[in-house]
């Protein structure tokens, strides 16, 4: 694909996620090119309280799977007078081979596979969101019939993954009926799509005139704290507009504040084609002040890389090291108990809501090194599937990190889960893990203070 071909490409995407954010002009060479370069969400990109709504409406019912276990909460999804029927809303449950497995008003779709099915457009709407659950999560709009008004309107649903095997999907109409540009997919697809550009401008434009376009802070791939880096794949950093003493300087070993090892998952995700990490960073837009930070590397070639990220200020990052160190002796007292009583009474002590090991703030998990959950003592209807590919809204894979540290001696982590202690609402959790006996991966976390 040439360069104005993708460049076109990728400015319409944007455009359509990110409406509202300003545009950018850069220079190349032989092109001049207009790209919107700016993941920053502002008060007119926020998420509707409808949109919101509809996002707690579907993490509940994944939560209340992951408790009860997929035939219990297909029957409850299934029942048109059940607790997952909130006005007009209610949940839908699919495979992912696009067949139903639950509409509480539709009872005669049970069993059949709707992939194909298209909307007045030609949109294939349960492919466009089972995708969208293959991912983890995010939203897919499309024109459907609303029953209360009978006229053809926009629906917006947003879909979310409960394990490899089938995922749940609930929907809005109205004017709340738009994908809101700042929601997790929409963050994760913008940058993927920034990465994928500055990837195909570094191969054309070569090296050097790549690392003097990134270290300009005036540039057009600089912009209110949003910026690229380059790095070679030894972790020696290449290029970024701020922060010019690490230039030159091999950034394998650095961590953030929580010990999340910054310069390590970089290289990781390089490696293995591209990647999503999270890490708390100081954002020189904000006075430098350390904020919660998503990026996206990719590899231009076997030799450098380059990405970007995005800060999200909303998100709390508080873990006190009094925390931290509690986390980290109640993970090793755990692992004391699989040593002194064994692999399988360990287990089902983990496995007790009630046990030692079991405190709704801090709970331990334990999976075996292939990523089946073996253990959690409050999400029994997930033990015994397999999470490897488990992606969290904003596209990190939490438990191949989890059984990744523990693997290597211990570590911590950061993704997105459901707090037991706060009514199971989703939110950034640390967490550490180590491994016990011969195989048994043993971990727990902490939400923030």
């Amino acid at each position: 694909m040439d360069k104005q071909s993708l460049c076109l490409i990728l400015f319409f995407i944007i455009i359509i996620i990110t409406s509202g954010c300003s545009s950018l002009t850069q220079q190349s060479s032989s092109n001049s090119k207009t790209l919107n370069l700016s993941v920053t969400p502002d008060k007119n990109g926020t998420q509707s309280s409808a949109q919101i709504d509809l996002i707690s409406f579907v993490n509940d019912a994944v939560v209340y799977s992951q408790r009860v276990g997929k035939d219990e909460a297909l029957k409850e999804f299934s029942n048109p007078n059940g607790s997952f029927i909130r006005g007009d809303s209610y949940i839908s449950a699919y495979d992912f081979n696009g067949v139903n497995l639950a509409n509480p008003y539709h009872p005669e779709l049970k069993g059949k596979n709707e992939l194909l099915l298209k909307d007045s457009s030609g949109v294939r709407m349960i492919g466009q969101m089972m995708e969208k659950a293959r991912n983890g999560s995010g939203f897919v709009a499309y024109h459907y019939i609303n029953p209360e008004t009978d006229s053809t309107e926009t629906r917006l649903v947003y879909v979310k993954k409960v394990d490899d095997y089938w995922w749940l999907a609930s929907e809005i109409y109205g004017s709340n009926a738009s994908i809101p540009f700042n929601s997790p997919d929409a963050i994760r697809d913008v940058l993927h799509a920034k990465v994928e550009y500055a990837v195909e401008f570094a191969r054309e434009a070569g090296k050097e005139e790549t690392v003097s376009e990134f270290s300009n802070i005036s540039g057009p791939f600089t912009e209110n704290g949003s910026y690229f880096f380059a790095f070679y794949m030894n972790g020696t950093a290449l290029a970024r507009p701020y922060d010019k003493q690490w230039i030159g300087v091999n950034a394998t070993n650095v961590t953030d504040p929580n010990g999340i090892p910054i310069g390590e998952a970089k290289l990781t995700n390089a490696k293995k084609g591209g990647g999503y990490f999270y890490y708390i960073f100081n954002n020189s837009a904000n006075a430098g002040k350390p904020e919660f930070k998503i990026s996206y590397v990719e590899p231009v070639d076997s030799n450098w890389s380059v990405g970007t990220g995005i800060y999200l200020p909303s998100v709390p990052t508080s873990f006190s090291e009094g925390k931290r160190n509690e986390l980290i002796s109640h993970v090793n007292e755990a692992v004391e108990y699989v040593n002194e009583n064994g692999r399988d009474a360990a287990v089902q002590e983990f496995s007790n809501p009630n046990g030692t090991f079991s405190r709704r703030d801090m709970f331990i998990y334990a999976f075996d090194e292939n990523g089946t959950l073996l253990a959690d003592p409050h999400l029994p209807g997930i033990v015994g599937v397999n999470r490897l590919t488990d992606r969290d809204p904003y596209g990190e894979y939490p438990v191949q990190n989890i059984v990744s540290n523990a693997e290597n001696g211990g570590g911590f982590t950061y993704y997105f889960f459901a707090d037991p202690a706060n009514n199971y609402n989703v939110s950034l959790k640390l967490g550490y893990s180590r491994l016990a006996g011969d195989s048994l991966v043993v971990g727990a976390g902490i939400f923030p203070d």
